[in-house]
């Protein structure tokens, strides 16, 4: 086929030629009368990959279309993979990748920054007034060196989802401390009811969760800064309380029982929409899945209570999602309008349910037709703890790269007796001395 190709462009070049010759003067004078392309616009191909669990009918019907529709001159070229994350990486250090660049969070995005990967944005900031579209306490994790290197997509936060009519049922209260939390599981553990639905075996990563739940329940957001900050080492009492915490609630079977290894994220999912666990800890991503699969079973949320006396409760946070635009794309300022265009007030609020919850300022949730009440009530709780600045740090977008991998990758080992306690605390932070030596570990600014 590549022979049979090169010897039909070679006849249409000789063709043209000929053609050329024979119009002479007569096709100088007719001049741009004649030419078929002249005054056609230059069509700017912009590639993006996404994930395929993403809200693909969202940015195919309410994100790209009505861009292209604006901007005949645009075409983006969307690529679905499993983890685009990973490609990405690799084909960056290869000098090549996507022109959009999109992250789970914002610690690989940071990567990518220092590693001269993305173009700074501060001038397009300027531009489109990004500098004060977003939430505050969304700048610092896409601000490498004081400068803009990329557009926070969604933010997540984590919390309790429970069973209201179990709970009124036998009259447990929301627990207001870690000992009230042990006493409460114990509570339901004796009546049968798995205190906390959780699954991992699909997904170690998600053990990362309950991690990040524990250092900033024991810890709280200032004494946790101090040890991403490395100011307090990670095999220190404070860090080692953390963890000790999270690994006897496990222990004590009131995490899924001492199966969570054993089982998918789904599974427990299940669980708990059947009423056989009465709670789940997760993320501000599983009201999707709940407001749609929930049916008759009457839920509500929670933040987890503080786990140590002096510590406030408070919500760890993260972004969920960053955007950059690739060094060496051909169409940096077409890149830059197309995230304007999805960073508008009115184009989030149609993917808050695809998507998720957004840090976009004047996103008005109750003005969105059928929206389940619970994103308006996380909306509002977030808006209460940020104006308290009782708000901490998730490992996705906090926490340093191989540091966060090593934690979730062994915290299974500790729960199953593979591994002491030490052990596991003394590795993490030897991991985290590896990060800084690399840059890898997060610069706060404040």
């Amino acid at each position: 086929m590549k022979k049979a190709t090169k010897v039909f462009a070679t006849l249409l070049v000789s063709c043209s030629l000929i053609a050329a010759t024979a119009c002479g003067n007569a096709g100088k004078e007719a001049g741009n009368a004649d030419s078929q392309t002249e005054g056609k616009q230059e069509v700017k191909e912009i590639t993006w990959y996404l994930h395929n669990q993403y809200g693909k009918e969202y940015f195919e019907n309410d994100v790209i279309k009505p861009f292209e529709d604006q901007h005949p001159d645009i075409k983006i070229n969307v690529t679905y993979n499993a983890d685009p994350e990973q490609i990405t990486k690799s084909q960056l250090a290869a000098g090549a990748g996507p022109d959009i660049i999109t992250t789970d969070g914002t610690t690989t995005l940071r990567q990518f920054a220092k590693a001269g990967y993305l173009v700074p944005l501060d001038e397009y900031s300027k531009q489109y007034g990004w500098d004060e579209r977003f939430i505050p306490w969304a700048y610092p994790p896409v601000t490498v060196e004081g400068s803009m290197i990329g557009l926070p997509g969604k933010y997540e936060t984590e919390f309790v989802y429970y069973n209201k009519t179990l709970f009124e049922q036998n009259g447990w209260e929301i627990p207001t401390s870690y000992e009230e939390l042990v006493e409460l599981c114990k509570k339901m553990t004796e009546k049968g009811i798995i205190p906390f639905a959780f699954g991992a075996s699909d997904y170690r990563g998600a053990n990362e969760w309950w991690l990040s739940m524990a250092y900033n329940a024991t810890l709280g957001p200032e004494t946790l800064k101090k040890v991403l900050s490395g100011e307090l080492p990670w095999n220190g009492p404070e860090s080692t309380e953390a963890v000790q915490k999270l690994v006897d609630l496990w222990k004590n079977g009131y995490i899924n029982d001492k199966k969570s290894h054993a089982i998918t994220g789904e599974d427990a999912t299940t669980l708990f929409l059947s009423g056989q666990a009465a709670m789940k800890m997760e993320g501000s991503w599983l009201l999707n899945t709940l407001s749609t699969k929930a049916g008759d079973l009457d839920w509500g949320i929670f933040p987890m209570p503080s786990w140590k006396e002096g510590v406030e409760t408070n919500l760890p946070l993260a972004l969920g999602i960053a955007y950059g635009i690739n060094k060496n794309s051909k169409h940096p300022d077409a890149v830059a309008e197309f995230l304007d265009y999805v960073t508008q007030p009115e184009v989030a609020a149609k993917g808050v349910v695809a998507m998720g919850l957004q840090p976009i300022k004047n996103l008005d949730l109750k003005s969105i037709p059928d929206l389940d009440k619970h994103y308006i009530e996380v909306s509002e709780l977030l808006d209460d703890y940020g104006k308290r600045d009782a708000t901490g740090y998730l490992s996705w977008t906090f926490w340093p790269a191989q540091t966060r991998v090593y934690s979730y990758d062994n915290i299974e080992a500790v729960f199953l007796d593979g591994m002491d306690l030490k052990s596991y605390m003394d590795k993490m932070e030897s991991t985290y001395q590896e990060d800084k030596a690399s840059g890898k570990v997060y610069e706060f600014t404040e």
